[in-house]
């Protein structure tokens, strides 16, 4: 979780990006304990993001505690280091942004996304693409805590 920290928390209130209430993230930690647990039974690693830890293989989980209509949801992220550093190591020595490492890591977290969907999609979460709620989080999947409503 990115905005727990107290300080971050409290700087961020009072620049107009108030945060999810305790209650909410609690939601969320719970969401994110189901997801986590389903995608294990799935033979998928997947692990709650925390600050602590380090860039783990697999299915990275976060508890989205921003202050909007998601509140209480979860983004996850694939997490492939060893791909991922390839790719930027051959980004940066030949400055070429379209580096056949650095398009095979992103096919590898495209992929995965479309997997992690339909893993969580039969298990009966409400998983999407999570460009459809950040349009910065190409490549992501989001969890919603609840189905919204499309009135």
């Amino acid at each position: 979780m990115k905005h727990r920290d107290p300080e971050n928390r409290s700087e961020a209130e009072a620049h107009g990006h108030p945060f999810a209430s305790d209650e909410n993230i609690a939601v969320g930690h719970e969401l994110a304990d189901r997801v986590c647990r389903e995608l294990h039974r799935a033979g998928i690693p997947a692990h709650t993001m925390r600050p602590e830890v380090t860039k783990q293989p697999g299915a990275q989980v976060e508890v989205d505690d921003s202050q909007d209509d998601h509140a209480g949801g979860l983004y996850i992220r694939w997490s492939a280091p060893n791909l991922a550093e390839a790719g930027i190591k051959a980004v940066t020595e030949r400055r070429d942004p379209a580096a056949p490492e650095w398009k095979h890591h992103a096919e590898v977290v495209l992929l995965m996304q479309t997997a992690l969907i339909g893993i969580l999609r039969l298990a009966g979460f409400f998983a999407v693409p999570a460009e459809e709620v950040d349009d910065i989080a190409k490549g992501d999947v989001y969890v919603h805590a609840s189905r919204p409503s499309f009135s």
